[in-house]
């Protein structure tokens, strides 16, 4: 999937910085569109004559805000982000840092995260959590770090009796299922209230000593830290077997209908 991210970097030597990054993705309901852009999500084709498409609509919310809502309108699919009317995807995290302020380890930011039903029809609603590092290679590009774990990117999650994890989850992703028929105009319970990057980031360095002067080096200078959000739904007409179609999981197993 093609996403649009903004990034916060280590700085080098004993001074440790960064510059953040975070993205969101938002994902809707679609029968025949089949980009790997941003913003779709999918269910059975053998649901498509039992809903009225041009109902559908979800956003998601930081902080009370829109970062990026779909809606399928006049034959047509609506976008808005806080990205500006050409990008597909908005972006988290813009006002986490004040002015000129650095990033500090081990400290909880505010970030509540939560979804609104923003079109004309109930609809049951998942979210994907994705948490991951990179560094640029030689060549500039941005690839993926292995070796540091997602889990020292705290998102911190809450309302674990409105949203449902999916016991099969990774490390670097996480699904949630909100429980229960998320109604349309109505807004979740949050998903997420704050978050952290644990000090331990830093906790790797190298120490080199040349006569009077030490130098230390720290193994992950450079590195960026990525918090990438999807929202998708799926119609509450037969939700069962939508469900499973859609996502792949069993709704009354997972306590979601």
């Amino acid at each position: 999937m093609d996403k649009r991210r903004r990034a916060s970097r280590r700085g080098n030597g004993r001074n440790v910085t960064y510059v953040l990054l975070a993205l969101a993705v938002l994902m809707l309901l679609g029968s025949t569109i089949g980009s790997t852009r941003a913003a779709l999500t999918y269910y059975s084709e053998n649901y498509t004559a039992e809903i009225t498409v041009s109902q559908i609509g979800v956003s998601l919310l930081e902080n009370g805000d829109v970062v990026s809502s779909r809606d399928y309108d006049n034959d047509d699919w609506k976008i808005s982000t806080n990205q500006g009317k050409d990008a597909v995807s908005g972006a988290l995290l813009k006002n986490m840092l004040k002015k000129d302020e650095k990033l500090a380890l081990n400290k909880s930011y505010h970030e509540e995260l939560s979804v609104r039903n923003s079109g004309t029809i109930d609809e049951y609603v998942r979210v994907r959590i994705y948490r991951y590092w990179t560094e640029k290679n030689s060549s500039g590009k941005d690839v993926k770090i292995t070796t540091l774990s997602p889990e020292l990117i705290d998102l911190n999650l809450v309302n674990e009796n409105k949203w449902v994890k999916n016991p099969n989850d990774s490390a670097e992703c996480t699904e949630l299922y909100y429980k229960g028929i998320l109604p349309s105009g109505s807004e979740t319970e949050l998903f997420a209230d704050g978050i952290r990057i644990d000090g331990q980031v830093a906790s790797e360095a190298a120490v080199e000593t040349k006569g009077n002067t030490i130098t230390t080096t720290y193994k992950y200078d450079g590195v960026e830290f990525h918090v990438d959000v999807e929202v998708d739904a799926v119609q509450t007409h037969n939700a069962q077997d939508a469900i499973k179609s859609a996502w792949g999981v069993d709704a009354a197993s997972l306590g979601i209908l």
